[in-house]
């Protein structure tokens, strides 16, 4: 299973994701692919436009970051945040067995 966590406060927000769908090999198991994707476009998106700091780690089957930003492209970030985890909301409605959503 795989276990999605977000938190936000007032300098930034965190992601937590860690575990495996198992439901196909690795490297063609959709679920997985879906999880991957939408982390990796997370990060690099908010590093790279809006001049994010990373910190913590982004490893296969375990990601735990921490996103923080200036104070004036806070509101900027949570937009972003937000967007992103409506898109695991729906990962783990659509497949409820493999991905759970704190």
């Amino acid at each position: 299973m795989i276990l999605v966590d977000f938190t936000e406060d007032d300098k930034g927000v965190s992601l937590r994701v860690s575990g495996h769908s198992d439901q196909a090999d690795k490297g063609k198991d959709i679920v997985c692919a879906a999880v991957s994707a939408l982390i990796q476009t997370f990060a690099g998106g908010v590093e790279s436009e809006l001049k994010a700091v990373l910190g913590g780690n982004l490893d296969a089957g375990n990601c735990n970051i921490r996103v923080e930003v200036t104070r004036n492209r806070l509101q900027e970030l949570k937009a972003v945040y937000k967007v992103f985890k409506f898109g695991f909301r729906k990962i783990a409605e659509s497949y409820p067995e493999q991905v759970k959503l704190n």
